[in-house]
């Protein structure tokens, strides 16, 4: 191991109990992606965090009552492409949930705790493996920064990922520093996603009386729904999920109106066109004579492909990961969603799930390796120091 390498060891070693504060004082915040009134308190956290490193920082606002993005860059006159460290600290869980499941380490060396894995802890890592390149005076090309608060279901992340796209500009290679996996890989594809809501109306009739003179929505959106749930197929990893559905009052009425949520995830833009092309044709069809069927916004999130860039990325990390003791990385396709894509759309070498290692994301089972959250600093500052050695 070389001599600078062992100096940012000793660094993050000696910070121990400092990254876990920081880590829990970031998950002890409500952070739930459709508060956007927590999320502004959090992205000032986020932006203070990234300040103390030295990161020179701003907050964007993607869109009117949208959370803000923390942009930044630390190093911006050095040589070279910039590296970009990203993802987001918005989590899935609702306000209150903190209450009952605050921020704990167990006995086995798992914490707990709302986005410790998704993805808080990731933030974390980032901001230490910035502090440790700036503790043996790196200078090698710029460091920046992109962490958003509406990625996990943020009803404007369309204009987000506009942020993310234009902060990625001119970046060699991107981190998401998502969602670790348990084994140690990072993953090279993502499943992309769309979907929206449609609702039915019919006329409404009394079902005993008048039961002739009634159209049932709900009949209409069933067929639909089962039409929807027919485009899955297992082969091409294409997932059609029929989600929320509300309708009818009574028992004793015809119902008029029933609402549908539905989502699709895919593994390639042209599965998506085919499978988004056949979702329009179903909304175009009458199953119950007499009723409209209204369709709402269809949201569309891109694919991040896997392709030979990213695994040339990936292996390499996997040499340098390897070489000084921090474990193999292999690599992995997901079905979840993340802003990979958009860090990868001006042509950054992406890779996603870069952050600590743990398991059950999105439940509240969630949890995260605290050892990994060390390992993956020092992993990251190696793989950062030696970057001009990758080329595809």
């Amino acid at each position: 191991m070389e001599e600078l390498q062992k100096q940012i060891e000793a660094y993050i070693d000696s910070k121990h109990d400092e990254i876990i504060e920081k880590w829990r004082n970031l998950v002890n915040q409500e952070a739930f992606c459709a508060d956007v009134e927590d999320t502004y308190n959090v992205a000032n956290h986020v932006k203070a965090l990234f300040e103390e490193a030295g990161v020179k920082c701003e907050l964007i606002e993607p869109h009117e009552n949208t959370p803000l993005v923390v942009c930044g860059v630390i190093g911006e006159d050095r040589p070279g492409q910039p590296v970009m460290l990203a993802g987001h600290y918005d989590t899935v869980f609702k306000k209150g949930f903190l209450e009952t499941h605050p921020f704990v380490i167990d006995e086995e060396g798992h914490a707990h705790g709302p986005g410790c894995l998704d993805m808080k802890g990731g933030i974390v890592i980032a901001a230490y493996v910035i502090k440790a390149l700036e503790s043996i005076g790196y200078k090698d090309r710029p460091i920046k920064i992109c962490f958003c608060g509406d990625e996990e279901a943020g009803k404007n992340h369309l204009y987000t990922a506009e942020v993310i796209k234009e902060a990625a500009k001119g970046c060699k290679v991107a981190f998401n520093m998502e969602t670790g996996l348990p084994n140690n890989a990072v993953c090279t594809g993502r499943k992309g996603a769309a979907g929206g809501s449609f609702i039915t109306h019919g006329v409404s009739a009394h079902s005993g009386n008048a039961f002739e003179h009634g159209r049932n929505a709900v009949v209409e959106a069933a067929h639909k729904m089962i039409a929807l749930d027919a485009l899955t197929n297992m082969e091409t990893g294409t997932h059609v999920n029929v989600a929320i559905v509300n309708g009818g009052v009574m028992t004793n009425q015809v119902p008029d109106r029933c609402e549908v949520t539905w989502s699709v995830r895919f593994k390639s833009k042209e599965e998506m066109e085919k499978t988004l092309a056949a979702v329009d044709e179903i909304f175009a069809k009458t199953y119950v004579e007499g009723t409209t069927t209204e369709v709402g916004p269809i949201f569309k999130g891109n694919v991040f492909e896997e392709n030979e860039r990213n695994l040339a990325l990936c292996e390499f990390v996997n040499k340098i990961s390897a070489a000084d003791g921090y474990g193999e990385v292999g690599h992995a396709f997901l079905g979840g969603g993340s802003d990979a894509p958009n860090l990868q759309y001006h042509g950054a070498v992406t890779l996603c799930s870069c952050g600590v290692l743990g398991e059950w994301n999105h439940t509240d089972r969630e949890y995260a390796i605290v050892d990994s959250m060390y390992t993956r600093a020092k992993m990251w500052c190696d793989v950062i120091r030696h970057i001009d050695e990758f080329s595809i």
